[in-house]
């Protein structure tokens, strides 16, 4: 966090519980939020304490705010304090605040303080190795690394794992179809699976496993297990190296890969079925196993197993989440797509069940994404592919257009935008502030100018601040709350927002502005300005997995 940001709140909270305890009203003070308001508030910093504590304290929001400003002591951070609204203490920044604040932006350190210690799991993309990844999944990947990186950012333990469902009838079929493909290859009439994978990619795994030479085994119609012995074995193995192979070139990467198959390997499933059956939330009944969903809100009871048939993939995906717990993960995040919307409450209820908080297992449901201009829009009725779009429009284009809207909105990717050069290209206007960044400092060095972006403190600056400079200062104290908040809402977009906008400021501070003034200090001091803006744009268009080039 803003180390203005830290102090003035620790005086919030030292003059709110004098305050409550001159009342007879002494109490723990909760969170509150001390912010850069929006543009039309008339303060640098807002809180909204008052608005949390007024009614336990037994007083009025703005009541409250307007002693607690009678209260504040004179203080070189602060240059003004108003009560605004119902309750909003809002606080002008002295320039010595500013100052500081540039001096730590300036350190070498990221978050001030780390504030989340929790070990977090966050799965995402998941995509069946029944075929290559679509722009659906490039969305859901994009998010997925993006919060991993920020959740890391700010502290916390986070694993990265991708689960690969290598069992049962997708797999199956995926058999079906490699062998159906393979006799047509060699001339005979055979017919294709009512359920199997009709894409062209089938045909060429089908080749290469002519190439090959190998004798497969059949695959059997209840076959659970598969390996390279197999058809589908064989595919799916093929399939998986094209997914990685196309995560990895969209930059995103992932600590473990999770087989579906390890479950069955070491009777998970049937174990979970013993802790269920020990809680009385499975029953037998018509000779199938069915949980008790219920109980938890589910509009009927789900078949867990039928029969001597295998378990169904809801038991194999309680399994799996049972088996994150033991882990030894105490939060859950997953990254799913928007018609999984009903089955996300019943695997809550299945935790439920389990002895797990539902709370701790947050499901994020990525809306449909479709594609405008560009060459692979034309293609109507086809899937088109993550990798089509990568090669389309380039890995950092894809995913900051990707993080451009929330989750959970419908979003459309005009692929002819994301390849122009051009400011209202999103991606383009923020790496662009980064390459002039740079530029600065290279022609400040060919000029013979101290490049050095602490030089300022050697100086004594004594103009005073220009509101275009407090703008550009004031976008970049609020990253840590920006991304924090991003965090909170599992939701990379507001970090999109947020670049976009420091981005305009630079724009506006470098019009109105002379950064390689005559007066040395006055140039070194807008000198760090800019190489603390150039660190905030690197970190944010990291955190987007986004690169930050130095030229354009």
């Amino acid at each position: 966090m803003s180390l203005v940001i830290e102090q003035i709140k620790s005086l919030i909270r030292e003059k709110t519980n004098a305050l409550l305890s001159s009342k007879g009203k002494a109490m723990e003070i909760p969170p509150f939020d001390l912010s850069v308001p929006p543009s039309k508030v008339g303060g640098d910093l807002a809180t909204n304490v008052t608005l949390i504590l007024s009614k336990k304290a037994g007083m009025s929001p703005k009541g409250m705010a307007e002693e607690i400003q009678k209260a504040f002591p004179s203080h070189e951070l602060i240059q003004k304090i108003d009560v605004a609204g119902p309750g909003f203490i809002n606080f002008r920044l002295s320039d010595a605040a500013l100052k500081m604040e540039l001096a730590d932006l300036l350190s070498d350190h990221e978050a001030s303080s780390p504030s989340l210690k929790e070990k977090i799991l966050i799965e995402f993309v998941s995509a069946n190795p029944t075929g290559p990844l679509h722009v659906g999944h490039g969305r859901g990947a994009a998010l997925g690394d993006s919060l991993v990186r920020i959740f890391r950012y700010l502290g916390a333990d986070v694993t990265a794992e991708f689960y690969i469902n290598d069992s049962g009838g997708q797999i199956r079929n995926l058999g079906f179809s490699v062998e159906a493909r393979l006799r047509e290859l060699k001339g005979e009439t055979a017919p294709f699976p009512e359920d199997g994978y009709k894409g062209s990619y089938v045909i060429d795994i089908a080749k290469e496993a002519q190439a090959s030479g190998k004798a497969f085994k059949p695959i059997q119609p209840s076959q659970m297990m598969f390996n390279e012995d197999d058809a589908a074995g064989f595919a799916s193995v093929r399939i998986l190296k094209t997914i990685q192979k196309d995560l990895s070139d969209f930059n995103v990467q992932f600590d473990q890969w999770f087989r579906e198959s390890s479950l069955h390997a070491k009777n998970a499933v049937v174990q979970l079925f013993q802790v269920l059956k020990e809680k009385n939330y499975i029953y037998e009944e018509e000779g199938a196993l069915w949980f008790r969903a219920t109980e938890f809100g589910d509009d009927k009871d789900r078949v867990l197993k039928k029969g001597n048939e295998a378990p169904t993939y809801f038991a194999a995906d309680i399994a799996y989440h049972f088996e994150k717990y033991k882990r030894g993960f105490e939060r859950l995040i997953n990254i799913w797509g928007a018609d999984h919307h009903g089955y996300a409450q019943r695997l809550k209820g299945a935790m439920k069940a389990l002895g797990h908080e539902p709370a701790s297992l947050e499901i994020v449901l990525n809306q449909l994404v479709s594609i405008k201009g560009g060459r692979l829009s034309k293609r109507a009725g086809d899937m088109i592919s993550l990798r089509e779009v990568i090669e389309e429009v380039g890995k950092d284009a894809a995913r900051f257009f990707f993080a451009l809207r929330s989750p959970g909105a419908h979003f459309e990717f005009d692929l002819d935008l994301a390849k122009k050069q051009a400011p209202d290209n999103p991606v383009y206007y923020v790496q662009y502030v980064h390459a002039r960044c740079c530029s600065l400092f290279r022609e400040a060095e060919k000029r013979g100018f101290d490049a050095d972006p602490l030089a300022w403190q050697k100086l004594a600056l004594t103009t005073p601040f220009h509101e275009a400079e407090r703008a550009v200062l004031l976008q970049l104290m609020s990253f840590d709350h920006v991304v924090a908040t991003c965090a909170k809402e599992c939701s990379s977009h507001l970090l999109t927002v947020y670049l976009l906008e420091l981005a305009g400021k630079y724009h506006s501070f470098y019009e109105q502005c002379h950064v390689l003034d005559e007066n040395p200090s006055l140039r070194a001091f807008r000198l760090g300005l800019v190489e603390a803006l150039r660190r905030r744009v690197a970190k944010g268009l990291e955190l987007l997995g986004v690169s930050a080039p130095e030229t354009l």
